[in-house]
């Protein structure tokens, strides 16, 4: 039934969704022609699938809608139905996310989602005590519903209590991957994928999102090899299939790249920056013991390049972490102290080594940075891991 507003006139149809691709080209601000480009480079194909899904379901609809405010639409000046939509649809900052969705049973069915007002999760403290008496099944079930209802933070608190007592919890790894990824947070997304594949070496969909994962972290060899488990474990996978097409093409870019700096160097070996680029590309394409020569040799001739120390200690720090990795992220942050990735990294060294005196001090500095930058996400990664080193 429609609604009529204050005028008595009637208000638009309740269902009148825009095109996938308009909504795409809202959210990333950019022109109709370098949509047609992306889409022709088959990088856009993995998001429109994502925004049609939302669209059929109705995840996007006006209550979603940044133009609907206190249960008006701001364009209209009518109230709409909330799960009505129109073209003007713009979707509200916390619901603008990659989401890899996976034939998952019971626990991904729309219908097994319990919604959950702000005020059932954010207790008071005389409700401690059912708290903690809440089953692990309970815990997770509460996670999925805050992940469904896009409150990826407060889902990795449920998350991170069902782990407290069960680490070998397949689905709560799974869903808390999904959600870091959300959160940009990549490579803690990362090793919770990397967890949930030793409980569940044969689950697709967590070698799907490792892929996407290791894609957002430019690690692109590692990422067509994510793809192509997925796709032998389950070929009928749209977004592995276009996550394997798009980084075949990063791949083959990154080896024409790579080819140009061999044949400067072959000219001049003395090309610091030609070295500097090929480490880079290296690291791309899988090729550490390459990756690390290179960087090694070009700080020989620029000693004082502060993100050739960083990346340096990033390959060590995978090979074999250690001092030696430890003391290039100290190099690194000596030569340019503002850099919140690598006293990032520094921490992570510092606790590997067993000291988290240091750790949590290299941490707070990274999260003091990147909020100085007006990075909260980035900032809340670093004092996610303070806390885990005070508990």
């Amino acid at each position: 039934m429609k609604r009529k507003n204050k005028s008595g006139t009637e208000n638009p149809p309740i269902r009148d969704p825009p095109a996938p691709s308009t909504v795409y080209i809202k959210i990333k601000n950019i022109p109709y022609e370098t949509f047609k480009t992306r889409l022709n480079q088959g990088l856009v194909t993995t998001e429109l699938d994502q925004i049609r899904y939302r669209l059929e379901r109705r995840i996007y609809c006006c209550g979603t809608c940044s133009k609907y405010v206190n249960g008006y639409c701001i364009i209209t000046n009518r109230i709409p139905e909330p799960d009505g939509i129109c073209k003007v649809f713009v979707p509200k900052p916390e619901f603008v996310y990659i989401d890899v969705r996976p034939a998952f049973g019971k626990e991904g069915e729309d219908a097994g989602f319990k919604y959950l007002a702000e005020a059932d999760v954010q207790r008071g403290a005389g409700e401690a005590g059912a708290e903690e008496r809440k089953s692990p099944g309970a815990l997770y079930e509460e996670g999925l519903a805050l992940y469904k209802q896009g409150r990826l933070k407060m889902a990795l608190e449920a998350f991170d209590r069902v782990l407290a007592g069960n680490q070998e919890h397949f689905g709560t790894w799974f869903y808390k991957g999904v959600a870091l990824l959300k959160l940009k947070r990549y490579e803690e997304a990362l090793a919770a994928f990397e967890t949930a594949i030793k409980l569940n070496p044969d689950h697709a969909a967590t070698w799907t999102n490792k892929g996407i994962v290791l894609v957002k972290l430019e690690r692109f060899q590692a990422a067509l090899e994510a793809f192509e488990k997925s796709l032998y474990l389950n070929p009928v996978q749209k977004n592995a299939w276009e996550g394997k097409d798009a980084v075949l093409v990063q791949i083959r870019h990154s080896k024409e790249a790579l080819e140009t700096y061999e044949q400067a160097l072959e000219v001049n070996p003395e090309n610091a920056e030609a070295w500097f680029e090929k480490g880079k590309l290296n690291l791309k394409l899988g090729e550490q013991e390459k990756a690390r020569e290179a960087f090694e040799t070009a700080l020989k001739r620029t000693p004082d390049n502060a993100e050739a120390w960083f990346l340096r200690g990033k390959v060590l720090f995978e090979m074999e972490p250690g001092k030696e990795a430890l003391n290039a992220f100290e190099k690194a942050t000596r030569l340019k102290p503002g850099y919140p990735e690598a006293w990032y990294e520094k921490g992570k060294a510092f606790l590997k080594l067993e000291n988290p005196r240091g750790a949590e001090n290299a941490f707070k500095i990274a999260a003091d940075l990147w909020e100085s930058a007006r990075e909260p996400g980035k900032a809340e990664k670093a004092r996610e891991k303070i806390r885990k080193i005070r508990k």
